[in-house]
């Protein structure tokens, strides 16, 4: 199964351009609107190894199966994400089949190209992101709270799981 990685950021901060680059691809459209990717570009990459070349070699085998990682370039994320805004709730719903979030934020400046609040601020931008991510996490943690109190009746083994979940919920908050 391979490692699925997810690039998130803000609507036009190279996402997609990024996929394209680090797939070898160019199936991801790039265009210089907010929201060009709805559903998420995937692709699937072979993982160079050079050991597992050399171990083939000195083995003699025929066959080489390599790792793999799968990229998604999923739709922007724009500020209220959480509460549906934009993109929002199926941009969190991909973001939830990733392994790992690879953030892409935009370091230019450039008048022909629109930013989301007309002009980039690369602190803002990563903490508008974060924020979104840790309301959709406290969303989550919250339901699985509300879930786990009416099971915990039937069920005292999960006493240690809702503490934990109420400790991680303390955290987000």
């Amino acid at each position: 199964m391979a490692l699925r990685i997810g690039l998130i950021g803000l609507p036009n901060v190279g996402k997609s351009t990024i996929f394209n680059v680090l797939t070898q691809a160019q199936n991801a459209e790039v265009a210089n609107y907010p929201f060009c990717t709805i559903e998420p570009n995937q692709a699937i990459v072979p993982l160079p190894d050079q050991r597992l070349d050399k171990l083939a070699e000195l083995v003699g085998v025929s066959k080489v199966i390599r790792t793999t990682i799968e990229f998604v370039d999923i739709a922007g994320l724009v500020k209220g994400a959480s509460k549906g805004e934009g993109l929002g709730n199926q941009f969190l719903g991909n973001i939830r089949n990733t392994d790992a979030l690879l953030h892409v934020v935009r370091c230019f400046d450039d008048p022909n190209v629109v930013h989301v609040s007309e002009k980039p601020h690369p602190s803002e931008d990563i903490d508008v992101i974060q924020l979104e991510l840790i309301l959709s996490d406290l969303e989550q943690i919250t339901n699985k709270k509300e879930k786990l109190s009416r099971q915990i009746k039937g069920d005292k083994t999960l006493s240690s799981l809702y503490e934990m979940a109420e400790m991680v919920g303390e955290f987000l908050e």
